[in-house]
């Protein structure tokens, strides 16, 4: 009877103590600590978020962010200096040892570019070098990183994946506690160590960050975990728990609880944190099981056997009467226990069910039915709750789910998280994130406890943000620019390949990259100017920063480049965060003002004609050389656009792509016709260009001229030469087999035929050598002359050698066609010529062929045939003509 008021007495007094810390805490504030993993800076960078969402949240209470190492946070765990823990499981399993805890409240969901996981296990890191680590067995002898003996994914679960193997790294290798995991990979990358043990996610979010050195890492043991958004060497175990201590009451663990649940991915808190928020408490028996096996802490201790115990075996009957008393006396108590805790738990799933924001259901695994919805439930879906308790689960998909027979006809039943589409009562689509936990009740058997949250407009918000980015990316490939963006804090800075590219680099030849990369290649001159307009933005007085500045090249030499960026990003402090920007290659319009800037200097002793005009194209200046070569005065041109300069000879078209150019490019160079004041037609070179002002905006156009008439000229009698008879001005055998297979491919294009004739004239050696080889001359040309005007504007005679001469008669219809043309050349040719007073006579033989023919042939074919045939004129009597025939 003692004995039980004594216990009443006790649970009266902690109920007491119990209510009277609930107060304290409602009263003052919340104590949030956090297991730090990584340097405290980092930690508190990524979980203040939360906190200031749990007090924005929860009201009528302060919440505080205490990120601790291990040591010290154990330490304010004794002293009752921490109300809400959220720390990893290992620490979990050694806190629940040694204090009095009200149990897990909720646990960490993660994510990792847009893939979310409950999970955590141990990553086993070397260098890309060493090839001589490859296996567990390769891990015996070598010094091991590892952040401490308390972290689960930086050492409990490494070790235990080898010692499951049948190694124990403990006995076999060395350990180097180092204290975080940024710790961990310095000393591998030093070479301080051989092998680093870390949890997942860290190397992930080094890279996110833009630390280029987690390449020269690889991943000993790699495991393939399907979905899975880490790196992971181990198998896995439930993400970190957020912990409740004893003194906390039910009323603020469930309003801390519904707050946690209500957490969206897609909220500001969530994704400044790196987390997609918190589901229901995972399974930790893994982790304890784990830790029994290796001895770890809290199960190294073992009991004592003394004297004092042996003496006392003595008293049988006195030791097993003691026994039977405590272990009734415990067994009552546990049973008590069990039942508050049981109901407590109960009681603050109900709450948290029926109270929360988040859409809750309950599904029977048996038959698929809602067998529980909460009122955000019903008024999300659009049914009455009553209707929307014993609805299949499938009439909320507006599709089947592939995921409903991996998880609820699961035998393993593990926890999971998917997305998909449901269906309102309305018929409205809505995509969301399900988030299935089992759940097991010895009354209904199992269950599955299914929280739902609207990701609609966070997908319709990812999806505009991956457009644009892809639209951004394509703006920037199409500009050829070259992107920075700088850490202003630490230095660390970040380039696109292009920036490399510009200077003659592969990125990877200038990792690793920070501000001092910039300032190994730009020129000293301009570096004080840079950092001149940079204090200027980070003062606010500039708004943006904006510096033309030199480069130099890997080859050596000099570039420019425009370096534009703004600060987007700011401290609480107001002090510079980050900043963003382009370079883009500007080394050609800086050499093209050099030259401009020359010429100006140069305007009036130069010796080509120089014209200034305005962005209009009116003339403002001209020089002495201009007025020399278009006879037109300054005082007559000035104000005038050069038009009165065109001569007729180039079309609009012409123009029109001039303004094109030197709209886009800046510059136009090319040769046209002009006509002079007294009207005569001269051509020139003529290259103009945009000339800019200091402050790199359009100013003057400055076009620079040279006649080359007398060029023009000569070349193009060059080029009648090269293609005619010097004696009789005829085309010579070059142009008329030019001429030959032009006329070809038109007939094979569109039809018709050609006809080729070979002529030669009968007795002309005869001339030559009884009056001289100048009346020979003279025939020639005279004949020639005669000849021409027996044929059509359409076809072409010309001198091919000596006597002979070739025809060809195109736009044929028919072979009958050519013949009257062929019997007037015979005639022409025949008649007599009176050369200074002499009269001289000869005739020609003429032999000719069509195409085309049964048989594919060439120009030079047709003209043998015609040759041939020529041939057989002059054997049946000359002076006559013969076509060619086949043998």
């Amino acid at each position: 009877m003692r004995w039980g008021r004594a216990t009443a007495a006790f649970v009266l007094a902690l109920l007491s103590w119990v209510g009277s810390a609930q107060a304290a805490l409602t009263e003052n504030e919340v104590t949030v600590g956090v297991f730090g993993m990584r340097p405290t800076p980092i930690m508190e960078q990524r979980f203040q978020p939360l906190v200031d969402y749990l007090n924005d949240s929860v009201e009528g209470v302060r919440f505080r962010l205490a990120v601790l190492p291990p040591d010290e946070l154990d330490l304010a765990i004794r002293r009752n200096q921490v109300d809400l823990l959220l720390t990893n499981p290992t620490h979990y399993i050694m806190v629940r040892s040694e204090n009095t805890l009200s149990g897990v409240l909720s646990t960490l969901v993660a994510r990792h570019d847009g893939t979310i996981t409950r999970s955590l296990g141990g990553v086993i890191v070397t260098r890309q070098d060493r090839d001589d680590i490859e296996t567990f067995e390769d891990l015996v002898g070598t010094t091991i990183a590892a952040p401490g003996t308390r972290f689960l994914g930086g050492y409990r679960a490494p070790l235990y994946e080898v010692f499951d193997s049948g190694i124990d790294l403990r006995e076999e290798a060395n350990f180097d506690f180092v204290g975080t995991h940024d710790a961990v990979i310095e000393a591998v990358l030093n070479g301080r160590a051989d092998v680093g043990f870390i949890r997942t996610g860290v190397l992930e979010s080094l890279r996110k960050l833009g630390a280029r050195h987690i390449e020269q890492l690889r991943v000993v043991h790699p495991q393939s975990m399907g979905s899975y958004p880490f790196q992971v060497s181990t198998r896995l175990y439930p993400e970190w728990p957020m912990v409740t201590m004893q003194h906390m009451g039910a009323d603020l663990e469930r309003r801390i609880g519904a707050a946690l649940f209500s957490l969206d991915p897609g909220d500001p808190a969530a994704m400044l944190s790196g987390i997609a928020g918190f589901g229901p408490p995972g399974d930790y028996a893994p982790v304890e099981e784990m830790t029994r096996r290796l001895g770890l802490p809290p199960f190294d201790a073992r009991p004592e056997i003394t004297i004092a115990d042996i003496w006392q075996q003595h008293r049988v009957l006195a030791i097993v009467s003691g026994v039977f008393i405590l272990v009734v006396a415990a067994l009552s108590v546990a049973l008590l226990l069990r039942n508050v805790a049981l109901r407590r738990s109960e009681e603050r799933f109900r709450c948290f069910f029926e109270d929360n924001a988040s859409v809750m259901l309950l599904i029977d695994t048996d038959t698929d039915l809602i067998v529980d919805a909460n009122e955000a439930a019903a008024t999300y879906y659009g049914w009455p709750r009553e209707e929307l308790k014993g609805r299949p689960v499938r009439d909320l998909w507006a599709s089947h789910c592939r995921h409903y027979d991996a998880i609820f006809h699961d035998k393993r039943r593990k926890a999971g998280c998917h997305l998909h589409t449901h269906r309102l009562r309305d018929g409205e689509l809505r995509r969301v994130e399900v988030h299935v936990t089992p759940l097991e009740d010895p009354h209904d058997g199992e269950r599955m406890f299914v929280i739902v949250h609207d990701i609609t407009e966070r997908d319709r918000a990812e999806k505009a943000l991956n457009n644009e980015r892809e639209r951004l990316n394509n703006v920037i490939e199409g500009t050829n620019v070259g992107t920075w963006e700088w850490n202003i804090q630490t230095g660390e800075t970040v380039f696109n390949e292009r920036w490399a590219e510009m200077i003659g680099y592969q990125l990877a030849d200038l990792q690793p990259t920070t501000i001092e990369t910039w300032m190994a290649f730009a020129h000293p001159e301009d570096l004080e100017k840079s950092e001149q307009v940079l204090q200027a933005c980070f003062r606010q007085e500039r708004d943006y920063y904006e510096v033309e500045a030199r480069m130099r090249h890997r080859d050596g030499h000099w570039i420019w480049v425009l370096d534009r960026g703004r600060v987007l990003e700011w401290t609480d402090d107001g002090e510079p965060l980050r900043m963003w920007g382009t370079h883009q290659d500007i080394t050609a319009r800086k050499q093209m003002e050099q030259e401009l800037q020359l010429a100006a200097s140069v305007f009036v002793h130069a010796r080509e004609a120089i014209l200034i005009t305005d962005l209009e194209a009116r003339i403002v200046d001209v020089n002495a050389a201009f007025t020399e070569m278009t006879g037109w005065r300054r005082d007559e041109v000035i104000g005038h656009t050069p038009k009165f300069l065109q001569s007729g000879r180039q079309d609009n078209r012409f123009y029109q792509q001039m303004r094109d150019r030197l709209r886009t490019v800046g510059y136009w160079s090319g040769e046209l016709w002009n006509r002079h004041k007294n009207g005569e037609l001269f051509a020139e070179r003529l290259t103009v260009s945009l000339v800019r002002d200091a402050g790199g905006q359009p100013r003057n156009y400055i076009a620079l001229a040279t006649d080359i008439t007398d060029i023009k000229t000569y070349q193009s009698e060059l080029e009648h030469r090269a293609s005619h008879d010097p004696l009789t001005g005829l085309p010579n055998r070059v142009l008329m087999a030019d001429r030959l297979r032009q006329e070809m491919a038109r007939v094979r294009r569109r039809g018709g035929m050609l006809a080729v004739a070979f002529l030669d004239l009968d007795g002309f050696k005869g001339v030559n050598d009884q009056y001289g080889h100048d009346m020979g001359d003279k025939l020639l040309i005279e004949m020639a002359r005669d000849l021409s005007e027996q044929l059509r504007e359409t076809d072409t005679l010309a001198r091919i050698s000596g006597d002979e001469f070739l025809v060809l008669l195109g736009g044929v219809s028919h072979e009958r066609d050519a013949r009257p043309i062929i019997d007037r050349l015979v005639e022409t040719a025949a008649e007599e010529r009176i050369i200074e007073g002499k009269p001289i006579q000869v005739t020609a033989s003429i032999g000719y062929t069509f195409y085309p023919q049964a048989n594919r042939i060439d120009d030079e074919t047709l003209i043998k045939q015609a040759d041939s045939a020529m041939y057989e004129a002059k054997q049946g009597g000359r002076n006559r003509a013969c076509r060619f025939h086949r043998s």
